[in-house]
This record gives C-alpha cells, structure tokens and sequence, in this order.
C-alpha cells in the first residue's frame, strides 16, 4: 500500500505544483488538503475531517469523505468521532491543571494512594502519564494509562466528581467545546450512577451523537459498518470530539491560558529514556522536536495530531475507520512510520 500512496501523492504534487494561489501558505494548505484526500482514499477510509491551527486560530479546516455512507452525509470540521487515544491528551492536562498545579498531588506520587485500580504497587502518576512499563522501560499501555481516571477523580477535590463530569465541566464547557461528549453512553445511568448531567447538557450531548460518523470497519476495498464499539471513557480513550473543538483545546494551550508555561514545559518534555512526555509523544523530526498523540479504535475510528511548536502549527485529524492508526504501528512511539503525519511534517518543515 505504500508504494500506491507515495505514487499518489507524486501524482497530486505534480497536478497542483503550478496552481496559482493568493500566498505560499495558502498553497501549503492547498496541497496538504490534496495530499490527504489522496491519501484517504488509498487507505479506503469514509471519512476524514481535519484542521491546522497556527497563531492561535484555526488556519484551515475541512472534511473529506462520507460520514455516514449509506445516508451519503459528508464529512465536516464539526462531525464528531470517537477520538480514542486523544483522551489522553485531554486527560492529562486536566490532571496536571486540576491536581497537579494545585499541588493535590506530585507527578512521582504513587497511583495506589489515590486509587483501587492501581495496575502495581509501584506505578506512580508520572509512569502512567508517560507509558513507563513497570520494568522501567516505554510499553504503550492503555490500561495503565486509564489508572488515572480515579486520581483525577479523587484529587480535583469537589464531591469526588465522576471523570465524565469532570471532563465535560472542566475543559468542554471550560472552552466552548459544545460539539464534545464526554462519552458515548454518556446517559447511561448504570455506567456510573453518580454523575448528575442536566437537562439541557444531556440535550447538548444527544444532538451531537447523533450527528457522528458512523464507525467503518475497512477490509480491501470494502467498508461495513461496526456496531460493536465501547461507548464507556476513561483517562485513556472513549472521548467523543471534532477536529474544531479539538482546535480549541489546543489553542487554549498554545495561548496559555489552560496550563502554566512551566507545566506545559514539563508536559511536553521527554521523559527520561522515552518517547513520551506526560499524555504526549516526543520526537524529533529533521532537528526539529515535535509533539504528537494517536489514537484507534480498531475497526471503528482512529485520530492523530501533530504540534510543529517551532513553526505554530498543529495538525488534528479524525477517522471513522482505523486507518489514520492501526497501519503504521504508532503504539511503538514513532511517528515517521504515518504516512499522513509525513505528508504534513514534508510540506510544513522539508
């Protein structure tokens, strides 16, 4: 498959090398949206919806594809997904603004102290947050990563208030993400009995499932709906978002307005011997470092962005199939192995 999407992309720089555009930027993006459209459709995803944020603001945005095939509905910037692993983004940033720059907890504080589900004895927050194996060494591992669900829980420190509560009060109602969920089955009393939605927040959250993409499950050149997909969250995955309240999340960052510079600083500093910060990978990328985080729910949705911190630029990109993920192993903590990261990191830096 990779050698069809390189000829692609050849083929769609060639078509649009000569295209008069009104500045380079704008041909960058012009070719970018080019280049993963092509891309999107050799890997045979439905759907992708994407944006590039710069300056604090959404430079571009678009979607690509069908959202829900059988119902021929395209894509948008504000279709939602399930963004997986891109929780952990969210998550991490809600820990380390609501507990940890509240000094609730430290970052070497151990997991057990705050929680039951403790995967060891001795995992602490920082080994959770930055995928350290309890043999010291990186194992991207969801499982631990979603042990700190019950510490931001617990150390917030108001009524013990569920994580889907804390998600959507602290950071999408914080910032005007109103086309985000907190979870899927968000209104399922049995799921966790104490949350407490509203009225009105619990019509929010039904009006934005029901215009999600519709989950695909991608084989050859065939794509079936899935229908068995978690709806339940945790600190690692299960958050439903789009690619502009996605930018928005990242502009509060950018603009400092979320976090401290200082915390940002730690977050987004590689942990020793790791390819991780704390709820971040951290690379670096033809001398230049970048940030990034994945996400995949295997035949169902995947989800990527990518931070170019010394250009101010972030890419954020939401499927509904696995593609943007599952083929290029990005559990293993490198994203040059993503062809559609490439593609941006090429166009953006060379």
């Amino acid at each position: 498959m990779r050698r069809s999407l390189r000829i692609a992309l050849f083929a769609v720089l060639v078509s649009v090398a000569t295209a008069p555009y009104a500045s380079a930027q704008d041909l960058n993006f012009a070719l970018f949206e080019r280049y993963l459209d092509a891309l999107r459709v050799q890997a045979n995803i439905p759907a992708v919806s994407a944006a590039i944020v710069s300056n604090q603001r959404v430079m571009w945005d678009t979607g690509l594809g069908y959202a829900d095939i059988e119902h021929a509905i395209h894509a948008r910037p504000d279709t939602p997904y399930h963004i997986a692993g891109l929780t952990e983004s969210l998550s991490s940033a809600l820990l380390l603004e609501g507990c940890y720059e509240n000094a609730h907890v430290t970052l070497d504080d151990r997991i057990q102290q705050r929680s039951m589900q403790a995967p060891d004895s001795t995992i602490t927050i920082r080994d959770a947050l930055s995928h350290r194996s309890s043999g010291g060494s990186f194992k991207y591992d969801p499982s631990r990563y979603a042990a700190l669900t019950d510490v931001t829980e617990t150390c917030i420190q108001k009524d013990l208030m569920p994580f889907r509560q804390v998600l959507n009060e602290r950071l999408f109602e914080r910032l005007g993400m109103f086309n985000s969920v907190p979870a899927q089955n968000v209104d399922d009393q049995s799921a966790d009995d104490r949350v407490q939605f509203t009225a009105s927040q619990l019509d929010r959250f039904s009006s934005v499932l029901k215009r999600m993409a519709v989950p695909y499950k991608v084989s050859g050149s065939s794509a079936s709906v899935n229908t068995d997909v978690s709806k339940a969250v945790n600190a690692a995955t299960g958050a439903i978002s789009t690619v502009d309240d996605l930018a928005r999340f990242i502009i509060s960052l950018d603009s400092g307005d979320f976090l401290h510079r200082e915390t940002m600083g730690t977050m987004w500093s590689a942990q020793a011997g790791m390819p991780t910060g704390l709820g971040w990978f951290v690379q670096n990328y033809n001398g230049q470092t970048i940030y990034w985080q994945f996400g995949s729910t295997p035949g169902a949705y995947s989800s990527l962005i990518v931070k170019i911190p010394s250009r101010d630029l972030t890419l954020i990109l939401l499927a509904n199939s696995d593609g943007l993920s599952e083929p290029f192993s990005l559990q293993n903590g490198d994203v040059n192995a993503s062809v559609f990261a490439k593609a941006f990191l090429r166009l953006f830096i060379g």
